[in-house]
């Protein structure tokens, strides 16, 4: 074999693999020789020097040299002529010696294997053409938290964005049912702060810190601890800064505690979502959120977390004025929009109106949307958004138990079987005041018959469904209605959520009857430990995860008014005096 088709060769490879190269090309600058082994002995000069070029790999040659005798054995290495010679005389090539000619070429051969290595590396990992994983001292990971600050608890997933992949962070749960932090935050007689899975006895809890933020609080009055009025709106709005600012500053310990394989030899970028209800994130209470999100992520990233209470109201009132000069890389989304990714985003996913109710364990919180999905660009439109203080453990409170946060699906049961009638009447009816509110404001905004038109676009459409005897239930397209958090699966409020239909006479006012779904998992996210039933809990959180900008298009329903009432359908029977010949 020639070398002159070996280099041939081994240039074509390359730019097969990495495409044209630059003019400072190592390989260019490799030279060459005519054949493999160079003759023993002196080597005479031909009696003619060819010219010579330098090649590049555009320019590959049919024979890298032009041999003036067949029986020269001469090796040559190429180089440019100079246009403008020295004392006006061209002078020959010098002959390359037989020991530069291996050299020469195990020198080439380490060049390719070394450009051939980066390339492979390069398009090694998962086998989609994505950079290898492998870390080095420079490589930094990016980590999105999806924080779902729940009235009573706090659920955190974590998302890989390099990945795609979501995972829950458990904090110091023994298994992955129980990662939930309860949303208080605990003061000592000294005014100290704690989470409450870390207070000691005797403190004093402060709950229900998002309810409070949003000017609708939930309890008893709260005494003054450390000269601070705890129940005051600035001690409310530094105490859920510090428990937030914990939140991230614990997600991000337990990550780099449990996840060392992901960050060993990267650095972490941080980036974090927290939900807020519809009804508040489309009001003036989102300016409240934003400030206290922007305190927590400065004191997060600065390290230092006020210590009391005190210190705590003192700094959110000196901070508050740099916001507008700090880049916080916390968002503020719609919960129910985070709870509904995965739905959206699911390739089986079918446009058409939906309703979706979670059941936390202080308040329930629903919003009608439509969902539109235009060749891949998907978009949430919320047309009504209601969140009321209606929760396990509101209910569980009314009926009297000691203990409303500690509630669970089974005690709850028992608290139902054996409670107040009247009670139960009252907040049945309470319930049904929000569904109703949420389904007929929807409605009037949507503007179209949902019966009489398929409100999910199916591929059968259903039109046309009025027969002689009226409206048939069975023949229309049911109006789907989600329902997540921890009360999903409570019998009680399923009836109660069900029953509104025909208690408030929702045939009558043009809704079609309700089907209860719960939103299935998602695949890319980690349920070790989980039933998939379990994510309903999750839901949000995992929502949350995605980072701040790439889930769907979402529009408020302060962006809708009510849609013009549908025109009155003509009498289909012919006026009898119009028509009388055709009577006679």
């Amino acid at each position: 074999m020639m070398l002159g088709d070996w280099r041939q060769r081994l240039l074509a490879l390359r730019d097969r693999l990495f495409g044209e190269p630059s003019a400072a090309d190592p390989l260019d600058e490799i030279e060459v020789p005519i054949e493999e082994v160079a003759p023993p002995g002196p080597t005479p000069l031909p009696t003619e020097v060819p010219p010579t070029v330098s090649l590049t790999s555009a320019q590959v040659p049919d024979q890298l040299y032009n041999p003036v005798s067949k029986k020269s054995k001469a090796t040559w290495k190429e180089k440019t002529v100079d246009s403008k010679p020295k004392n006006g005389r061209r002078s020959a090539q010098k002959p390359t010696p037989a020991a530069k000619v291996k050299r020469l070429v195990v020198g080439a051969g380490r060049a390719a294997k070394r450009l051939v290595a980066e390339h492979n590396e390069k398009r090694s990992g998962d086998g989609l053409g994505q950079p290898s994983a492998r870390p080095t001292g420079r490589d930094q990971v990016f980590l999105n938290l999806g924080i779902d600050f729940g009235t009573s608890f706090t659920k955190v997933c974590f998302r890989d964005v390099g990945t795609e992949d979501s995972f829950l962070v458990t904090f110091d749960a023994t298994s992955a049912h129980d990662a939930l932090l309860p949303s208080i935050v605990a003061v000592d007689k000294k005014g100290t702060l704690y989470t409450a899975d870390q207070a000691p006895r005797g403190a004093v809890l402060v709950p229900y810190l998002k309810m409070r933020l949003a000017g609708s609080p939930i309890g008893e009055d709260l005494p003054v601890v450390d000269g601070v009025d705890l129940g005051s709106r600035e001690a409310t709005c530094a105490l859920a800064s510090w428990f937030l600012a914990r939140v991230l500053s614990r997600s991000q310990e337990w990550i780099r505690k449990h996840e060392r394989d992901r960050l060993r030899n990267r650095v972490p970028v941080w980036s974090a979502n927290i939900g807020v209800p519809v009804e508040h994130y489309d009001s003036v209470a989102i300016d409240t959120f934003r400030r206290v999100l922007g305190i927590s992520w400065i004191w997060d990233a600065n390290a230092r977390l006020p210590k009391t209470v005190g210190e705590a109201v003192s700094a959110y009132r000196r901070d508050v004025d740099r916001l507008e000069g700090e880049v916080s890389d916390f968002h503020a989304v719609p919960e129910i929009a985070a709870a509904v990714q995965s739905f959206v985003m699911s390739r089986e996913a079918v446009a058409g109106i939906y309703v979706y109710f979670d059941i936390g364990g202080g308040t329930v919180d629903g919003v009608a949307f439509k969902f539109l999905n235009h060749h891949g660009e998907r978009r949430v439109n919320f047309y009504s958004g209601k969140v009321s203080p209606l929760g396990i453990s509101a209910l569980a409170s009314a009926l009297g138990s000691g203990s409303p946060r500690d509630i669970d699906d089974k005690k709850l049961k028992r608290l139902v079987s054996n409670g107040n009638v009247e009670v139960l009447a009252d907040f049945e009816h309470r319930v049904r005041q929000l569904v109703g509110k949420v389904v007929i404001t929807a409605k009037q905004k949507d503007g179209r018959n949902w019966q009489e038109d398929a409100i999910q676009d199916h591929q059968t459409t259903r039109k046309n469904i009025r027969s002689l005897g009226g409206l048939d239930r069975t023949r229309m397209t049911p109006l789907v209605v989600f329902l997540g958090g921890g009360g999903a699966p409570s019998a009680w409020y399923q009836t109660a959520i069900s029953s509104t239909y025909d208690k408030f006479g929702h045939f009558g006012a043009g809704v079609p009857p309700y089907q209860l779904l719960e939103v299935a998992a998602p695949k890319d996210l980690d349920m070790t430990g989980l039933a998939s039933s379990d994510f309903r809990r999750f839901a949000i959180s995992y929502g949350l995860s995605i980072p701040f900008g790439e889930g769907p298009e979402v529009r408020l329903p302060s962006q809708f008014a009510d849609a013009e009432p549908l025109p009155v359908r003509p009498n289909r029977v012919a006026d009898y005096l119009d028509s009388k010949d055709a009577y006679d």
